[in-house]
């Protein structure tokens, strides 16, 4: 039994989602949203561009059915990646972030969503407005639209782009690694410094 149905309107269905993992109204209007790292909690501005599009992303949860834990998080990251993120630098750059630690942690779950991802027709990130029209169509409709249930075989494009995905996102981790290793490095030399 599907955990959202399709005769559900979104906005109902978007609910139960929040409910389910304790979001409250999705946290569209808190300041900071947090995330976990390990066992840190590191505080991100919740700014206008990451809520336009985490609105979307929590609409795409309903119709893949990918859980909003760190391996749905991975999944959802993958699915969303492959079939593009539009003009959302956000969506982009979050979904990178959770690719990248997909590989490590989840790499089958990471792959078999991405390769979904690459069979749908389209999703929400294009060219698709968030208001009332959207979130009293059904889930069903919206599944419909973007094409979840497609059936195509994967080609070697889509394993490419995965492989080009992976290369991108784990470059673009180490370099964000590289750098907060420069600036421990740099508090660690002016501390000695003021010391002197």
């Amino acid at each position: 039994m599907s955990e959202y149905p399709d005769s559900w309107k979104i906005k109902d269905a978007l609910q139960v989602y929040f409910s389910k993992y304790h979001f409250v109204d999705g946290g569209y209007t808190l300041k900071y949203f947090k995330i976990k790292v390990g066992p840190v909690y590191i505080p991100v501005p919740n700014n206008k561009g990451r809520i336009a599009a985490v609105k979307i992303h929590d609409i795409h949860h309903l119709l893949t059915e990918y859980k909003a834990n760190l391996k749905g998080e991975a999944q959802i990251g993958g699915w969303e990646i492959a079939s593009g993120c539009g003009r959302y630098m956000e969506a982009w750059i979050l979904n990178f972030g959770s690719f990248m630690y997909g590989l490590f942690f989840f790499p089958g779950a990471l792959f078999q969503a991405f390769m979904k991802g690459r069979a749908v027709t389209s999703n929400l990130y294009h060219s698709i407005a968030y208001n009332d029209t959207l979130l009293n169509k059904t889930v069903g409709e919206l599944r419909e639209s973007v094409g979840i249930n497609n059936i195509r075989k994967n080609n070697a494009r889509d394993y490419l782009l995965f492989v080009v995905y992976a290369f991108l996102s784990l470059t673009a981790g180490l370099m964000f690694l590289f750098f907060l290793i420069y600036l421990f490095i740099n508090l660690l030399l002016n501390a000695d410094k003021s010391e002197a």
